[in-house]
């Protein structure tokens, strides 16, 4: 059997349970005070119709009296790994999927009593609540969890798995959406039954080799199982939204910088390097442009992935700060593991690699920038605020958010 564990509202359930004042009451969690949308909203908040990603003044105009808490990530990511090691004292095959998500595979006949463990560990441990799901696969257990939210849970047998799926319309299906359940719906194919039908040969001609992957969808199977040790990082990047548009090349550099040197430093610490960098901008309308450059030399050096990000951004519009910037993002990509390149042969100062040590010791030790550049002090807003989907409690994809 898999388990999908799936927390319940999870950042305002938190909150809740840290101020009881806000027990029964309409919740949203808010990012920075400035320029931040809904992360998440309690269930009582979500009947007024407040939803992740509506700024707080939508979130104020669909419900007056609700009450706007900023986010405290730190403890949000403290109580997730807390969690997820508990999960792998029941079983050695977990797999992390997200800050508040995790599938679990576990033998059929200790389905209820790991179910009853895990949520009064969750309940009595930290005040919140969870949901889950189990099934014959991560697509059943997903689908499974959400059935019964919050603080519930439904285990799916082999013999009703078919019938299960079925009932859901495929733009409900975890990995289908919207889109592709339009191209379905163009050819007359409306569920998994349907999809069965059509059977897994036409589907490949028409899909590809997706097409093997939807037939075992509507079959109730995955692809692949519990992704249980984390495949090698592709990249690693950062992006930032300003707390109002940057419109001085002087203060969007040094938010370049303080991006650059926050890539370069988890590539420090985890030993990788690449020569591929990109950089993003977007602007007030939500337009966004990308552009990447890639250098025939390995690094993970703030100063060589700042270089090539100021090259970058002449590739943009010449008058790209004209209308102001809003967010701006940096990636280092073409991975290459278990090396730490800090010089080149173009480099003029070759003690460079000293210079990244001592930073990287003094700010292990007292906190992230407390030694840095100095422009990047000019920088209103530091450090990561946002817990990426791909967040992870341990590696590459750990990351120290504030």
């Amino acid at each position: 059997m898999i388990l999908c564990v799936d927390m319940d509202a999870f950042f305002a359930s938190v909150e809740k349970a840290s101020k009881p004042h806000l027990k029964d009451k309409p919740v949203a969690v808010i990012g920075a005070k400035e320029r931040t949308v809904v992360t998440t909203a309690c269930y009582i908040a979500r009947k007024y119709g407040v939803k992740t990603g509506m700024s707080k003044y939508e979130a104020e105009k669909m419900c007056p009296f609700i009450n706007l808490v900023e986010g405290n990530n730190r403890k949000y990511t403290y109580i997730s790994s807390q969690i997820m090691d508990f999960f792998k004292t029941l079983t050695d095959k977990v797999e992390v999927y997200s800050v508040d998500e995790a599938f679990l595979q576990i033998p059929d006949e200790k389905v209820t009593d790991i179910i009853v463990d895990i949520k009064n560990y969750v309940k009595k441990r930290f005040g919140i609540t969870c949901s889950v799901g189990a099934g014959k696969s991560k697509l059943v257990a997903k689908m499974a969890s959400g059935i019964n939210k919050p603080d519930g849970s439904l285990v799916i047998s082999d013999d009703d798995t078919l019938d299960f799926l079925d009932s859901f319309k495929l733009e409900d299906i975890w990995g289908i959406g919207r889109r592709l359940s339009e191209r379905f719906y163009n050819i007359g194919v409306f569920n998994t039954a349907d999809m069965r039908k059509l059977g897994r040969e036409k589907l490949c001609k028409m899909f590809g080799k997706n097409g093997y992957y939807y037939y075992m969808m509507a079959c109730g199977d995955d692809r692949e199982g519990l992704r249980v040790e984390d495949e090698p990082v592709k990249s690693i990047g950062h992006s930032m939204t300003f707390p109002e548009d940057v419109r001085d090349i002087r203060m969007f550099n040094a938010y370049l910088l303080q991006l650059c040197e926050m890539v370069s430093g988890r590539a420090r610490r985890h030993n990788v390097s690449g020569r591929t960098v990109a950089v993003s901008i977007r602007f007030p309308d939500m337009n966004t442009i990308s552009k990447r450059h890639t250098v025939n030399y390995l690094t993970c050096a703030t100063h060589h992935i700042y270089d090539v990000s100021r090259y970058i951004t002449t590739m943009f519009p010449e008058n790209f700060l004209e209308n102001g910037i809003r967010l701006i993002g940096v990636t280092l990509s073409g991975l290459v593991h278990d090396t730490q390149e800090l010089c080149s042969v173009f480099d003029e100062r070759k003690d460079m690699e000293n210079v990244y040590k001592a930073m990287d010791a003094i700010n292990e030790k007292y906190g992230g920038f407390t030694i840095s550049f100095a422009s990047v002090l000019n920088c209103r807003r530091k450090g990561a605020r946002t817990i990426s989907p791909a967040w992870k409690p341990e590696g590459v994809r750990k990351v120290n958010v504030l």
